[in-house]
């Protein structure tokens, strides 16, 4: 059984804060026991933001009565040609494409075209970031589009969050998932997720289920990406449920998410 260690000067310790300008951070709940390192600290969320969007899709549909199987029409002239888009080698000039495939690209392959049809067909960013403060989270911070983030990985940094506001997220989702389908559905993509099976999943048994989404900043000029990040809920063989998000920015090339997340879950 995973046991938590909650003195965080230990976990200050053993885990680098700066080392080449990298700063990690990282929270866990276990019932009512916490641990974290930089908890309340800003960090950019990269693609990590496609999970409080697919949220605010699924209440988008709910409140509009839109089912998962309603297609819109998509021509590849919106669509970003140079950035990670699996969806674009199944374009020729238009195609109809459904809710449900658009959440599967979004948060299996995390397809940065996918995340902006969603945008643009239920709401921008800050229609996005209005949801999450209805929910009660003032932490997490949704401004920009991949688009824009494209154009310009400066602005990256405008989509941000603290550890500790994620994880508290994590915890309403986990709460909430079998309130309607897209929630429902939601949940299954994300545990089923297909990246990152280096980061949270390789921190925990193989027993464990990893539900999940990673995020991935833009590269330096030293090779690096310039953040890495992975938040999710680890289900035990025993049924508890952990939320918990790690955060590295400017990683080296030793940085391992799933190092952080050991730190915070002891076996």
């Amino acid at each position: 059984m995973l046991r938590i260690f909650i003195i965080i000067i230990a976990l200050a310790s053993t885990i680098p804060v700066d080392a080449q300008n990298e700063v990690i951070g990282g929270y866990v709940k276990k019932g009512g026991t916490e641990s974290g390192i930089n908890a309340t600290s800003r960090f950019p969320m990269y693609s990590v933001m496609k999970f409080p969007q697919a949220l605010f899709v699924a209440d988008f549909l709910i409140r509009n009565n839109i089912d998962l199987n309603t297609e819109v029409i998509v021509r590849k002239e919106e669509l970003v040609q140079d950035t990670w888009s699996p969806m674009l080698s199944t374009f020729e000039n238009q195609r109809s494409i459904t809710y449900f495939e658009l959440l599967a690209l979004s948060l299996q392959q995390s397809d940065n075209n996918a995340c902006d049809i969603l945008f643009e067909r239920c709401g921008g960013p800050r229609a996005v970031e209005k949801y999450i403060r209805k929910l009660g989270f003032k932490d997490i911070h949704i401004q920009k589009t991949e688009k824009q983030m494209h154009a310009n990985p400066a602005l990256s940094r405008k989509n941000w969050c603290t550890p500790q506001s994620m994880v508290e997220l994590l915890g309403w989702f986990t709460a909430h998932h079998n309130v309607n389908e897209p929630l429902r559905y939601i949940w299954k993509l994300m545990a089923e997720c297909q990246t990152g099976g280096d980061r949270l999943p390789a921190a925990v048994a193989n027993s464990a289920k990893v539900v999940h989404k990673t995020g991935t900043g833009y590269p330096l000029p030293s090779g690096q990406p310039s953040g890495i990040c992975d938040v999710g809920i680890i289900i035990l063989d025993d049924g508890q449920q952990l939320p918990i998000a790690v955060f590295i920015t400017t990683p080296s090339s030793q940085s391992r998410i799933s190092d952080v997340a050991k730190q915070l879950l002891e076996q």
